[in-house]
Formats: structure tokens, sequence, C-alpha cells
């Protein structure tokens, strides 16, 4: 069985999604005990505990929904007489003040293509909160890579096949070939995967194309998502600058932001 602190660091690293209830205050009598900690999952599941009662379940319940909002909190539960905080109905005469803690789990960031602008992707996306996939059919070239969380070797157009792709997550397409680019695109519109964001390196002149091949093999294919060419328009030409551009972005796309995009040139 795991401790509460192994989940914690699960929490901490981004590996899932979660809310941690501490018990920062406590006076007079009552189960809750100061330092004592609570792991809240999406599930309504816990971990740990806060003194069990009604002010577990009323705890749990404000922990969901702190996963809706995303924002900390801090909240009194009175045991007592009618008072300041929050009603338990118990009658064990103190209060507890509660921290409550959110945890984001990573994005997922699945990178078709090993090659420089891939590397330099990894490179900056590894200083951010996403869990880093990298697919190529190169060996040799997924080798060389540093910063991935996972390196996929297998066909492009097959890749991901055994595999739970994780809903709401980016991709970015930057293979070595136009006809890898297609079958890369089309696949992730025929699959069940709700993107939040899909993204290609690629010229204006081959999106026409591209875009025209996706609606032919899937014709029910939103494209509203789909970024073509990728990044915004902040200028440069090497791998670097374009990760920058595409990692804008990403980030721009993921806090609703308004910003320039490559793909509204015509």
């Amino acid at each position: 069985m795991k401790s509460i602190y192994s989940e914690l660091l699960e929490l901490a690293e981004g590996g899932r999604e979660g809310v941690l209830v501490t018990v920062v205050k406590k006076e007079g009598s009552g189960p809750a005990v100061s330092g004592t900690k609570m792991i809240v999952h999406p599930d309504g599941n816990i971990s740990g505990t806060v003194g069990g009662g009604s002010i577990e379940v009323l705890a749990i319940k404000k922990a969901l929904e702190i996963m809706i909002s995303h924002e900390n909190a801090t909240e009194t539960y009175r045991m007592d007489e009618p008072g300041s905080g929050t009603n338990t109905g118990m009658l064990c005469g103190g209060t507890a003040t509660l921290f409550f803690e959110y945890f984001a789990p990573k994005k997922h960031v699945y990178i078709f293509g090993a090659g420089h602008i891939g590397a330099a992707l990894v490179y900056h996306l590894s200083k951010l909160n996403f869990h880093i996939t990298v697919i190529d059919d190169r060996e040799d070239v997924l080798g060389e890579l540093r910063g991935a969380d996972e390196k996929i070797h297998a066909a492009f157009e097959k890749a991901l096949e055994d595999r739970e792709v994780a809903r709401d997550s980016y991709f970015i397409i930057a293979t070595y070939q136009h006809a890898f680019d297609g079958a890369v695109l089309n696949r992730i519109y025929s699959m069940d995967w709700k993107p939040k964001y899909v993204g290609m390196v690629s010229s204006r002149k081959k999106k026409q194309t591209l875009l025209r091949e996706l609606k032919k093999a899937v014709p029910q294919a939103d494209t509203a998502n789909c970024y073509i060419p990728v990044g915004l328009d902040i200028g440069g030409t090497l791998p670097h600058e374009i990760a920058l551009s595409i990692v804008a972005e990403m980030q721009a796309v993921a806090n609703s932001k308004k910003a320039r995009h490559l793909r509204e040139d015509t």
C-alpha cells in the first residue's frame, strides 16, 4: 500500500490530479488533529484522513469543488454551537481550519518527429507542465534525443496503436516527409482522441493540400483546433526559434489567450 507521501509526490510531479487537504489549525475538542493530511482523488476516493465524520464528508465535497475551480482555499469548520465557520453538525466543542491545495496533472503532448525541431520542442516543453512523448521511425535519431518522458520507435502512421491516449492532449507533427505528415494528421482526426491542439510544421501551400486530403479521409473532422502552419507570428527560422513560436502558441491555446497565429495568414 502506498503511503500518503508517495501519493503526494505523484501529485507534485504532475502524475495525477488531486487535492491535498491539511489541518492547519485546531482549537478545542474534535477529531481533526493539526498537521494531519488527506488526499482527495477525482472520483471522491481518499487517502489519509482529517478526522472522519461529517467534517471529512464536507472536506471531500469542498475538494471536489476545487477540482473544478482549480483555486486553493482555506475553510474553517465549526464543531460547537453556532458561530463563525462552516457548521459540521458535530458537538465536540472545537473548530478546525483546513487548507485545500489543488494539484493539476501534467498536460500530455505527442511530438511526431525527433529531428531538430522536435528536439528543440522537447528542450523547451520539459521546463513546463507537460508529459512529453516523442514518436519517430528512426531509431538512431530517437537514441540521441534527451529530455522526453517517453520515446516510441514506430512507424508514424501506426504509432500509439496499442496505447491509451489522454483526452485534451496536444499533438505536434514535425516529421521528415510530407506523406508521413498527412498520415499522422488523418490518424489523429480519425481516432476518438479529442485533441486540445494539433499543430503541424508546414508551408501554407502544403496546408491546403493536407486539409483537402483530411476532409476526404475524415469528412467529420473538426479542424477548429488545427494549427497549420503551427506557431505564433514572432519571426525566426532556426529550430529553437520555431520551437519557441510553437510553445508560445500552445500556452496561448491552453490559457485561452488571443495571439497572432501563423495559420491566420493567407
